[in-house]
């Protein structure tokens, strides 16, 4: 299970480290469309703040694929390191 649970988290953390920034493009464009179909809630960013928002994306894609590939590490290691009986 330590197996499974383990390749899991380090592909889903190495493809969002990877693709962060065109995951936080679509992100934004998906927000944006919203805001703009919904101002009353939200009113629509203008684009410096997109640019910062997509920024600030990018950034917490990749914080949270390194959590992954580290908590992958916390599967994986026992896996590597036990000595046969």
């Amino acid at each position: 299970m330590n197996l499974i649970l383990g390749t899991g988290c380090a592909a889903i953390g190495l493809a969002l480290v990877v693709w962060a920034t065109p995951l936080s493009i679509r992100y934004n464009t998906w927000t944006t469309g919203l805001r703009e179909r919904h101002p009353n809630v939200n009113p629509p960013p203008t684009p410096e703040w997109r640019a910062r928002n997509t920024k600030i994306m990018t950034l917490m894609f990749r914080v949270v694929g390194v959590f992954l590939v580290l908590l992958s590490i916390m599967y994986l290691l026992p896996l590597i390191v036990t000595k046969p009986h």
